[in-house]
């Protein structure tokens, strides 16, 4: 029964062996080199069988079997030669994905001489089991030759062993590729050098040797990087006593840089990683990557970000932060994505570092905009009655934050600041809050305008100041606000420009009404026109410093004063001319310091430069003299004509 159950395992060993000997039949062509090595085996095969045959069980039933003892043997060999045979063929190869290829054959057919030799000693072994029970003695040659290649065989078992031993075969091809890979890394990247890059790395991590080669990988490419990231600006120091505008070109020098190193630089990197590690997993590359973005300069990049926002709190810093805040949500996505391994961690905390400053930053300033508008209220207004600075600075302000550009960050901006306390965000907010702005500005126009000392400047400055909001009828200021707003302004520009007319002319018509003087005397009329004289140059002096900003509302002033003065001073002449001439004809003109069309020329100079006022009154000056000249002489119709 027993000998029953070992000759069905002798079978089954024999199966297998078949297999197996039909694998190392097809396992490569370089077998067939091997054939003079393979001919002296055999013959010593010859020998062993026949060693057998004379035996007293030749004629035994396991006398088949005893012979397939021989086959694994002659197997072993066989793969044998083959690995020597490959050894060889490695000094021999002058390309790199050649040497590659010679070491892959080379780690299967040492990996496939050891699962052969472990086939053939259970086959040895069970064999001198099998014979031993059977009656032969353990003296007998045959059994002895049997034990002797046992020890062949476990000598060549471990040819593997050996060959990953310093020293041995395999050992010294696979510290071969290390070497070559770190010159290829020197060497620079190409397609080809990809591509033995790619094969050397598979190679090494079959045989678990990529431990030596990711270090050797990230410490050249960190090195590439951290050449490409030497910005001398990102070690400046910044403090409070710095406006945004000493710092200005580094920030935008910064945005750009921050998306390069983004898009471009980490992103090929990361991209390299995934191509060279491919096909060893994906932990790798990415672990890889990792490793290369925390020590290769990005720090310094994300540190200047955060070092923006401790800069001096003023509106134009607002302006940048958003600038700011807008670079880093173009690259948030693509960011997210590079840095996401573990070894990223301290890269996202820095991020997080920056984007929280810029957006405290940029709250904290925007929220306190009425407050500072406010702040400028004990000011003295223009003295010319011009748009103060803060007026056109503000709204002006105010609509870069409401260009489509920056409100869409503003909004994100606030979003989040509310969103980290647990508050809703809502459209009204940001547009409430430019409301609250505008309110102080109105509220400091009230009072400036409350402290001017005469009418008709505050009227100027009202006039001026409700022109400049109805300019901003096509600007994001304007739309926001709405029709009515603009409407409203538009109402208080004529209002006041209506005012100032009636309260810069009033009292010098006054003294013009002629059906009060119709009885007068020659004498009385000259002292009218004088003291009207003097009253017209002491206004033309006084305003001649004031501003009307807008042109087109200056030439409306001018018109309207025009039509109200000169057709009431036309009036006024032509009915008193005529005794001044009877009086004194001679001496009637010295009296008349301006004409009605002098007098027209001089009102279309107010509201000028002082160097544009001064070139044009000369012209009209000239005018007027002559004029005056003429009314000297005993050719009085002369003046009446000029009237």
């Amino acid at each position: 029964m027993a000998e029953a159950k070992r000759l069905e395992r002798l079978k089954a060993m024999r199966s297998l062996l078949k297999s197996e000997m039909e694998k190392s039949e097809t396992f490569s062509l370089v077998l067939h080199k091997a054939g003079s090595k393979l001919e002296e085996i055999n013959h010593k095969l010859v020998s062993l069988e026949a060693d057998v045959k004379v035996e007293r069980w030749r004629s035994s039933p396991f006398s088949d079997h005893i012979r397939h003892t021989i086959a694994p043997i002659s197997g072993v060999l066989r793969v044998f030669a083959t690995v020597q045979e490959l050894e060889r063929s490695l000094f021999s190869s002058n390309e790199v994905l050649g040497y590659v290829s010679d070491v892959k054959r080379l780690g299967e057919a040492v990996s496939f001489l050891s699962s052969s030799c472990v086939l053939a000693l259970h086959w040895l072994e069970d064999t001198i089991d099998f014979l031993t029970e059977n009656g032969m003695p353990e003296d007998h040659p045959c059994g002895l030759r049997f034990k002797t290649w046992i020890e062949h065989v476990q000598e060549l078992q471990m040819t593997e062993a050996r060959a990953y031993l310093r020293g041995g075969s395999l050992f010294t091809a696979l510290e071969y590729l290390e070497t070559e890979f770190k010159r290829i890394l020197k060497a620079g990247f190409s397609e080809a050098n990809l591509r033995k890059l790619q094969a050397i790395i598979k190679r090494l991590d079959a045989h678990s040797r990529l431990t030596n080669c990711v270090p050797v990988y990230i410490k050249a490419r960190t090195k590439v990087i951290q050449k490409r990231l030497e910005i001398d600006y990102l070690e400046r120091t910044i403090t409070e006593a710095d406006s945004v505008q000493d710092i200005e070109g580094d920030i935008d020098q910064w945005k750009l840089d921050m998306e390069i190193a983004v898009k471009d630089i980490y992103h090929f990197e990361s991209k390299l990683c995934d191509q060279v590690f491919e096909d060893v997993g994906k932990d790798v590359p990415l672990r890889c990557f990792g490793e290369i973005a925390s020590n290769s300069g990005i720090f310094p990049l994300l540190r200047f970000g955060t070092r923006i926002s401790k800069c001096k709190k003023d509106p134009p810093k607002l302006l940048k932060l958003l600038d700011c805040f807008s670079t880093m949500d173009t690259i948030r996505i693509e960011f997210n994505q590079l840095f996401r391994a573990e070894q990223c961690s301290e890269i996202r905390r820095a991020t997080r570092e920056l984007i929280s400053n810029l957006v405290n930053g940029v709250c904290e300033i925007f929220w306190e905009l009425p407050f500072q508008v406010e702040l400028q209220r004990p000011n003295c207004p223009p003295l010319d009655g011009g748009v103060p600075k803060l007026v056109s600075v503000v709204t002006e302000y105010c609509n870069k934050l409401l260009e489509n550009n920056n409100k869409p960050i503003l909004s994100k901006i606030l979003e989040i600041d509310l969103g980290w306390k647990n508050k809703k965000y809502q459209e009204e907010l940001l547009t409430g809050h430019m409301y609250s702005i505008l309110r102080e500005i109105a509220l400091n126009l009230d009072a400036w305008s409350s402290s001017d000392k005469g009418t008709t400047l505050s009227c100027i400055f009202m006039m001026n100041n409700h022109c400049h909001f109805c300019g901003l009828r096509e600007t994001h200021i304007g739309k926001m606000m709405g029709e009515s707003w603009l409407s409203a302004h538009e109402q208080y520009r004529d209002y006041y420009a209506a005012l100032y007319v009636k309260e810069s002319l009033g009292k010098l018509l006054s003294l013009l009404n002629y059906k009060a003087q119709r009885k007068r005397s020659g004498e009385s009329i000259k002292r009218t026109l004088q003291a009207f004289a003097k009253g017209f140059d002491e206004i033309y002096t006084k305003q001649s410093d004031w501003v009307i900003e807008d042109e087109k509302l200056r030439w409306k002033i001018r018109q309207a004063m025009v039509r109200t003065v000169v057709p009431r001073y036309k009036s006024y002449l032509q009915s008193y001319i005529m005794l001044l001439v009877e009086e004194g004809p001679a001496g009637s003109g010295k009296h008349l310091n301006y004409t009605p069309k002098g007098l027209e020329m001089k009102l279309k100079t107010m509201f000028q430069s002082k160097e544009e006022t001064e070139k044009r009154y000369y012209k009209y000056s000239h005018f007027v003299n002559k004029v005056m000249d003429l009314g000297t002489t005993p050719n009085s119709h002369l003046m009446l004509e000029a009237i």
